[in-house]
């Protein structure tokens, strides 16, 4: 039998894949969560181009929400030094069973 719970620890709560970000959200206390970003391909200019965007993909159950900002904890590779800003653009999506969520993100101000 499969056993969830064990493989999603094992990726978003492992050292090889995701990293901390704090959650900001406004009138609210700060709070860890656990990512993997990555990068895709998404119609941009009213779909008359393509672009790379971001994404942060977490276990279901984490409160991220549209406009919370994540701020890296840790470096995340060398194009994401520590406390680097994102803003979750739009209202994470499930994906994978819904044991995941992803969420499109963009750049945040300070």
């Amino acid at each position: 039998m499969i056993d969830h719970a064990h493989d999603l620890a094992a990726v978003f709560y492992g050292p090889d894949f995701a990293a901390p970000f704090l959650r900001q959200r406004p009138a609210a206390d700060a709070v860890t969560v656990m990512a993997i970003l990555g990068t895709v391909d998404d119609e941009v200019l009213e779909n008359r181009a393509v672009a790379a965007v971001r994404t942060a993909r977490f276990v279901a159950g984490q409160d991220v929400r549209a406009d919370d900002k994540l701020i890296a904890m840790a470096a995340f590779g060398p194009d994401v030094p520590a406390g680097t800003a994102f803003r979750v653009l739009e209202r994470p999506r499930r994906v994978n069973d819904g044991l995941e969520l992803e969420a499109l993100l963009g750049s945040a101000t300070a």
